[in-house]
């Protein structure tokens, strides 16, 4: 019968034990939980699709862009909130003005060009983002004459 006592409370020990073994590694999750790659971290190449922001990295391009276009065109793009998405406004410098909507599809961190649509007129912006100075430089859009180009500080 002692034997058998004995046995329980081994048993039982080893179940408590077991459980609190089990049962720190459980609160060890919730304190510090394994958190999964951030995309802000990966420098190896495109972001691809930004239907929906990515981290903190969109937010290092700037949510206002003065942006000066070819042919007398100046504006201001300014980005809708927790979005892609820009309201662009221009200035022509005959007085002329303009709107539309401009959506920022992909941005390759490895060459840090960006590529921007603008489906009002199914048109295609692509320029090289500089970081460092602010700057995107570098713009065509496929509307542009040959050589024309565009660029915009944020």
């Amino acid at each position: 019968m002692r034997v058998r006592i004995s046995m329980v409370a081994v048993v039982l020990l080893v179940i408590v034990f077991t459980g609190s073994l089990a049962g720190a590694q459980i609160l060890k999750g919730v304190q510090r939980p394994a958190s999964p790659g951030n995309v802000a971290d990966d420098d190896k190449g495109p972001v691809g699709s930004l239907a929906r922001p990515q981290g903190g990295d969109l937010l290092t391009l700037g949510s206002v862009w003065q942006v000066t276009e070819c042919c007398g065109w100046s504006g201001t793009w300014t980005r809708r909130a927790g979005t892609n998405t820009f309201d662009a406004r221009w200035r022509h410098t005959n007085g002329s003005q303009a709107q539309d909507v401009i959506t920022l599809q992909s941005w390759n961190k490895t060459t840090n060009e960006i590529v921007l649509q603008r489906p009002s007129i199914n048109g295609t912006y692509r320029a090289t983002v500089n970081p460092a100075t602010r700057s995107i430089t570098r713009g065509t859009a496929t509307w542009y004459p040959a050589g024309e180009i565009w660029s915009a500080r944020y």
